[in-house]
């Protein structure tokens, strides 16, 4: 063969192994964005997710784990994705952005009725001790803005049952979230009340760095083609208010 041939030939094998290159997907117990639905697992994200990977011919599993886990993953390693996770410039550095795929906003979240009395007597809500889930944008907005943030769980769930058990008088999570976790804890949604919100964010895919860049591309491309002919929003509109909708998706369909 013609050396330059082989050469050429070579390096489109190379191209398509690494385009090809398998991605390892994770998600957390984040109902309704991402959970395990008996064995499987299900979501809003895991649903966009799966329909992306069909119009781009791919097959790759999805597993729920951990967010301290998934998150570590994609800092050490290429070929991780996750599912849901807010941009920020520390992350930047490791990870590469596709989205958004919806906004949340953090919120505050007091026992019912608290927040009426921390009205009146006036009280400065920053010194009060508060808490979210590790790793989170609900540590580090809250933290960023002067809140007391003291205390670090492992899930929503966690955290849930230490605002109920008044371990913290302050839980920082999204309004998307909350509801599931204080059902897995075992309170109902009414033992609760948004004490006040702070910033929108908008949530992502992320990629981890190393990650075959025709790999990122082609799942942004396909991202925006939903947004574009609609199939996007019907896949939101099972999960999420439409509040929580992206700005560049299109309600006309």
């Amino acid at each position: 063969m013609n050396p330059i041939r082989f050469v050429c030939l070579l390096l489109w094998l190379l191209g398509g192994v690494a385009e090809a290159a398998p991605l390892k997907i994770y998600g957390m117990e984040s109902g309704p964005i991402s959970f395990l639905n008996g064995a499987r697992p299900d979501g809003y994200a895991v649903e966009l997710a799966l329909a992306i990977q069909q119009r781009l011919g791919q097959r790759d599993p999805i597993e729920i784990v951990p967010w301290a886990r998934a998150n570590t993953l994609a800092v050490v390693g290429p070929g991780v994705m996750l599912l849901s996770i807010v941009r920020t410039a520390e992350r930047a550095k490791n990870m590469h952005f596709v989205g958004p795929i919806f906004n949340t906003r953090v919120t505050a979240f007091a026992l019912k009725g608290m927040a009426a009395g921390w009205r009146q007597q006036n009280l400065d809500l920053h010194k009060l001790r508060a808490g979210a889930r590790r790793g989170s944008i609900f540590v580090s907005l809250p933290r960023a803005q002067g809140y007391n943030m003291q205390d670090e769980t492992n899930t929503s769930e966690t955290a849930a049952k230490m605002l109920v058990n008044r371990r913290f008088d302050l839980w920082f999570d999204g309004e998307e979230l909350y509801a599931e976790a204080l059902r897995l804890a075992g309170y109902r949604e009414t033992e609760v009340e948004v004490a006040f919100r702070l910033d929108l964010v908008e949530v992502h895919f992320a990629f981890s760095n190393g990650t075959p860049q025709a790999t990122i591309d082609a799942w942004d491309r396909t991202l925006r083609e939903m947004k574009r002919d609609g199939s996007l929003l019907k896949i939101y509109r099972k999960w999420l208010p439409l509040h929580q909708l992206p700005a560049d998706v299109p309600l006309s369909h």
